[in-house]
């Protein structure tokens, strides 16, 4: 070992699991080292993932450059039987969609000991409460939010088969009287990684605008193989904290393991649905999340639908898509407030992604799967229920965007799993103590579809205790 900075910790990745890390870490400590980076050299205009630009979602529109930095800088080929997605921010998959948090995280960590389980769990009530984000946890109080009632309480009374859940919405209230959502300050308020550097910017944060090519091990230590886009540089650390994305996450450590199989990804299959409601549903955001989550009561654990109303991004969006509709955007516009936009999000067993490694690249690729029998199933229930309850008129549109779009990756380098990719409840990478994987890889959410209260909960946690 030469004489090179041997860093006591460096963490990889700086989207919300990693700065809730070093947030929780920087209460104890004077300082921290982050690796994250951003492409301000390299043209990689014509790497060869251009077919996924042809369906990026509303809130990735004018972010070409930045998926396509994502995916040449670390070497991934998105097959084009799936529809992978790239990072807006600054490492991770979903920073843009922290938008809600799922109230319920408990179903998902049962498999975890007691002790986990409460740490976990009071991480996450601290979360909500230290960074006043919208809304209580407990349903038996009111919410500071104001919303629009439309599933009112004979919407719950004519379909009692059915739970209907509030989630959290991920931004950050300022006062404590009530708030309609047409008073949030979208860019400033939203729960994402640029604002919250914001929160802990009186904290010691030291950035290394370098990604990681390799993850080695000697003696003791281990080195990092970075560049910059064009020179490279190692960094040696006694522990390591990966917290940058599961796609990224399990690259690194399949490469540093040298796992030669197949690697599943775990994710959420979406159905996007659009129904037209009987009264007006005002929309006073650019992108209003969803208020409302849907699940059925005896099976919970088959989907989760949520509702928003039309909004101008989503409904931008749909004339980018189909240029012939327009000659009548103006007419589209005016009927957006009677448009209901829902995702039906299946539970994970339904997933069909995967990652191997394929000469020098790594390949992300789906396999033949059909799920249109369970689709429809579920579509059914949803559409019954609003056209019971005489919400909608009698007719609706779904599309499956294909597998991958759903933004949602998780569950490759499971906790408290006894194969060679899994972490203990510490989050060490098994027989490697000093790697800690703080990200979605560790979880696999069957129960909760909007995973980010949880993820961030326990990077939290690990802070506290590493």
């Amino acid at each position: 070992m030469d004489k090179k900075k041997i860093y006591d910790i460096l963490v990889v990745g700086s989207g919300l699991s990693s700065l809730t890390f070093v947030d929780s870490y920087l209460k104890r400590n004077k300082k921290i080292d982050i690796i994250s980076f951003e492409n301000k050299k390299i043209d990689t205009s014509n790497f060869g993932n251009n077919h996924i630009f042809k369906i990026l979602p509303p809130q990735m529109i004018g972010q070409k450059k930045r998926v396509n930095d994502y995916f040449f800088f670390n070497n991934i080929k998105i097959n084009k039987n799936c529809n992978f997605f790239g990072s807006l921010e600054f490492g991770g998959l979903s920073n843009y969609w922290g938008l809600q948090i799922d109230k319920n995280i408990m179903p998902d960590i049962l498999h975890l000991s007691k002790k986990t389980q409460n740490k976990i769990n009071h991480c996450f009530r601290e979360i909500i409460n230290e960074y006043n984000l919208l809304d209580k946890i407990s349903t038996k109080r009111d919410s500071v939010l104001k919303k629009n009632k439309y599933f009112d309480e004979d919407f719950a009374k004519i379909n009692n088969h059915l739970i209907l859940e509030e989630p959290i919405l991920a931004y950050q209230k300022k006062v404590k009287k009530y708030l309609d959502l047409k008073s949030l300050n979208e860019a400033k308020d939203k729960f994402v990684p640029l604002n919250f550097l914001k929160y802990i910017k009186n904290k010691k944060i030291i950035f290394h605008n370098y990604y990681v090519k390799e993850i080695k091990k000697q003696k003791n230590y281990l080195i990092l193989n970075c560049s910059d886009g064009l020179k490279n540089k190692n960094f040696i650390t006694k522990k390591l904290v990966l917290g940058c994305g599961t796609l990224i996450t399990t690259k690194l450590i399949m490469n540093y393991l040298k796992i030669k199989n197949e690697v599943r990804i775990n994710h959420h299959p979406r159905l996007f649905s659009l129904y037209f409601s009987k009264k007006k549903w005002k929309s006073h955001m650019s992108f209003e999340p969803s208020q409302v989550h849907l699940k059925l009561r005896k099976n919970p654990f088959l989907f989760t639908a949520d509702f928003r109303p039309g909004n101008k991004i989503i409904i931008n969006a749909i004339i980018r898509f189909k240029v012939i509709l327009k000659p009548i955007k103006f007419l589209i516009d005016i009927f957006r407030e009677y448009m209901i936009f829902s995702n039906i999000f299946l539970e994970s067993k339904y997933g069909n992604l995967f990652i191997k490694k394929n000469n020098k690249f790594f390949e992300i690729f789906s396999k033949q799967k059909n799920l249109k029998k369970i689709f429809k199933k579920t579509s059914g229930i949803v559409y019954q229920s609003l056209s019971k309850s005489k919400k909608i008129f009698p007719f609706y549109h779904n599309y499956f965007p294909g597998f991958g779009a759903d933004f949602h990756y998780f569950g490759t380098i499971p906790m408290n799993n006894r194969n060679k990719l899994s972490v203990n409840e510490k989050c060490q990478l098994r027989n490697n103590k000093n790697i800690y994987i703080i990200d979605g890889s560790i979880f696999n959410f069957k129960k909760n579809k909007y995973p980010l209260g949880l993820i961030i909960a326990n990077s939290r946690r690990v802070g506290k205790e590493i």
